[in-house]
């Protein structure tokens, strides 16, 4: 018997139930675990049986579910996917999901769409770990769970006999003839004549987005946490500051550098003013001191950050008295993404670095190594 959507050829779904257009569908209980986006130009091939077992097999992944698919291609567009006419879009399990009530499978389940009619989609295995007692289920009217409709016989473990076609199942009477199942994938269906837009469905634990909106693009920054700092906490290997960077490309190489407020450019030694950001574009650079020898000068300090790609980026901390600092506001880092770890720098924590220019002076590193995001 073959696990997939071939054997639900033989249902006819003849439901009009008019949905109010831009509706979320919300019903059951749990709020589904993961979240799968499915970007936009992902194409849905049709279903291949008869390579069943074989590489060219396709119901792991997305694919139209009727052999003869659609005359319009099934998209998903910026808004989401757009399905019409009949049409079955799936994607099916790795490895089939042993379930022991039908209730829980349904829980929390949703459609949000846009047009008309979209039901959900359950192929499964009545009988777990085997090929056997395949249905697929569907909700009878639309955007409600409270009684489904089975393509295929069942025999509950209640010894009712639920035949190919019965459309009035409820979830008590699924829950006593399915049992324990195996659950082979999730997706959603329309019919002859209708169109709709899916932004997203959830069903069994998992939520399916359909190009999910791409977050607007942070611009390049840097920041310095605190603000303004005493020479004492300048060079406190307890205290220092925090270096915050945002908006460049993903996986960008960056040069860094300190400007002293004689105009001095120091940095870390042995070419490590090098980092790279995180695949979000942004690292933190956090327990930065300025050693050396001598009292730190008052005045403003600049943290450039070059990008390969991205234009300069600068940030400034003031070095003053205790009395300007008591007065300034101290706003707190962002720590996500950390690039620096927790490991030693150097055996010898505290070693001032000189990257080029005055040698008096550098940035170190509180008890970290530099590594890349």
């Amino acid at each position: 018997m073959k696990s997939s959507s071939t054997l639900v050829r033989g249902a006819a779904i003849a439901v009009a139930t008019a949905l109010v257009a831009g509706s979320a569908l919300l019903v059951g209980g749990a709020a589904s675990a993961d979240t799968i986006t499915v970007p936009q130009g992902q194409t849905f091939p049709a279903e291949s049986p008869a390579l069943a077992g074989e590489p060219g097999y396709n119901y792991n992944t997305w694919h139209q579910g009727y052999t003869t698919a659609p005359a319009l291609p099934q998209t998903v567009e910026a808004d989401g996917l757009h399905i019409s006419g009949v049409s079955q879009i799936l994607k099916g399990y790795d490895t089939a999901r042993t379930a022991t009530t039908f209730s829980s499978v349904i829980a929390g389940a949703s459609v949000t769409k846009t047009g008309d009619d979209v039901f959900l989609q359950i192929p499964l295995f009545n009988t777990p770990g085997t090929r056997t007692g395949y249905t697929t289920l569907y909700p009878t009217v639309a955007g409600s769970l409270d009684t489904w409709t089975t393509t295929s016989a069942i025999v509950g473990d209640d010894a009712s006999a639920y035949p190919a076609g019965t459309s009035t199942l409820t979830v008590a009477q699924l829950d006593a003839a399915l049992s324990t199942f195996d659950v082979l994938g999730a997706g959603v269906l329309t019919t002859a004549g209708t169109a709709a837009v899916v932004s997203s469905f959830s069903l069994n634990g998992d939520t399916y987005q359909f190009a999910a909106p791409v977050a607007p693009p942070v611009a390049p920054s840097v920041t310095i946490t605190p603000t303004t700092i005493t020479p004492a906490d300048f060079v406190d290997t307890t205290k220092g500051f925090t270096v915050n960077i945002v908006g460049f490309q993903p996986n960008e190489e960056i040069t860094v550098g300190l400007t002293l407020p004689d105009g001095t450019v120091v940095g870390f030694a042995d070419g490590a003013n090098v980092f790279t950001v995180g695949a979000d574009g942004s690292l933190v650079l956090p327990n930065l001191v300025l050693t050396g020898s001598g009292a730190p000068q008052l005045g403003v300090y600049t943290f450039s950050v070059t990008g390969t790609v991205t234009a300069v980026q600068t940030a400034t901390i003031t070095v003053a008295n205790a009395a300007v600092v008591a007065d300034a506001p101290k706003p707190q880092p962002k720590l996500a993404n950390t690039g620096i770890s927790d490991a030693p720098m150097f055996a010898s924590a505290g070693l001032g670095l000189l990257l080029m220019g005055f040698a008096a002076f550098a940035i170190t590193a509180v008890n970290r190594r530099r590594r890349n995001a």
